[in-house]
């Protein structure tokens, strides 16, 4: 009997799923070019939201709600370059503009958050006055509700629990019932060359327990800690 409702709530439940983060560097690059002083665009980044959205998500929502993501996904891969920046002590070290200021140059030149996402970000990065530039791309491919998985995570535990009573081996109920496949995946690009610097992808689930904002800002970190550069205002 135990066994049966342990399959059960095994094949109902979305179980989570290990992450995975990679990191390139171009190392024949970085022995080739002096990188102090230079300056460093982070664009918009290119947010898609797909998979079981909520019903009231009209077109119109949609794309609301993915150039707002961008706009925050942007502030959040800054944040992370610029706290990071703070311990650097032997990386070289680069003026990473204002995101404000980089949106402010693209708006006065006409182009639109949506529209960045598929223009060339070596130009846009000439546009706005910088020397390297960072295209970022999110996917969130949503599975369920926060609150949804909130409930699956409660019985599974409650199960877990009820498994485990008498005896100290686990069950291997997972309370992490996943919200959103991510996909992020970031290039750092010289602007007049088009050389690729750095590159970055990672790719992990959200739940309940991590959000995708969490996840976001791990992987800015990770480019913080990983990429070639630290950056300073």
């Amino acid at each position: 009997m135990k066994r049966n409702l342990l399959n059960t709530v095994l094949a109902a439940a979305l179980l989570f799923q290990a992450c995975s983060s990679k990191v390139y560097n171009n190392k024949t690059y970085l022995n080739q070019v002096n990188l102090e002083g230079k300056r460093v665009a982070i664009l918009p980044a290119e947010v898609e939201l797909t998979g079981r959205l909520p019903n009231n998500f009209s077109a119109a929502k949609k794309a609301q709600a993915e150039e707002s993501e961008s706009k925050l996904v942007q502030a959040q891969i800054y944040n992370q370059y610029l706290f990071k920046s703070k311990s650097s002590k032997k990386k070289a070290h680069v003026e990473l503009m204002n995101v404000d200021q980089v949106n402010s140059k693209l708006q006065q030149a006409g182009i639109d958050i949506r529209e960045s996402w598929s223009m060339d970000p070596d130009s846009l990065g000439k546009l706005v006055g910088a020397d390297m530039v960072l295209r970022l791309r999110v996917k969130k491919n949503r599975i369920m509700s926060e609150t949804a998985s909130f409930g699956i995570g409660v019985a599974a535990t409650v199960l877990g629990n009820i498994l485990s009573s008498g005896n100290n081996q686990g069950t291997g109920v997972s309370n992490n019932a996943k919200t959103y496949n991510m996909f992020l995946d970031a290039t750092l690009s010289d602007v007049n060359t088009h050389a690729v610097i750095t590159k970055f992808t990672h790719d992990g689930d959200a739940s309940w327990s991590r959000s995708p904002e969490e996840i976001v800002e791990s992987s800015g970190k990770m480019i913080g800690r990983k990429g070639v550069i630290y950056v300073r205002k």
